[in-house]
């Protein structure tokens, strides 16, 4: 599913796969609406599929998505 089926952006849903992954994420927030974009992502819940996808996309563009705090598997 994609964001704009969520009614957030793509901020929104990379703010929610850091959360799904273990991170706190912390984001400078320079005007009042963005806390918008905080709540909604807080609330999206991610499937492992989901996961797994934005995963491998983030691969096919050559982006690390793995984090110092995640052990090798």
């Amino acid at each position: 599913m994609g964001s704009a089926a969520r009614g957030a952006s793509a901020a929104d849903v990379a703010t929610a796969w850091a959360i799904a992954k273990g991170a706190t994420p912390i984001i400078g927030v320079t005007k009042a609406g963005y806390i918008d974009g905080l709540v909604r992502a807080h609330g999206i819940e991610l499937a492992d599929e989901e996961i797994a996808e934005l995963e491998a996309l983030a691969d096919a563009a050559d982006v690390d998505t793995h984090g110092s705090w995640e052990h090798d598997m």
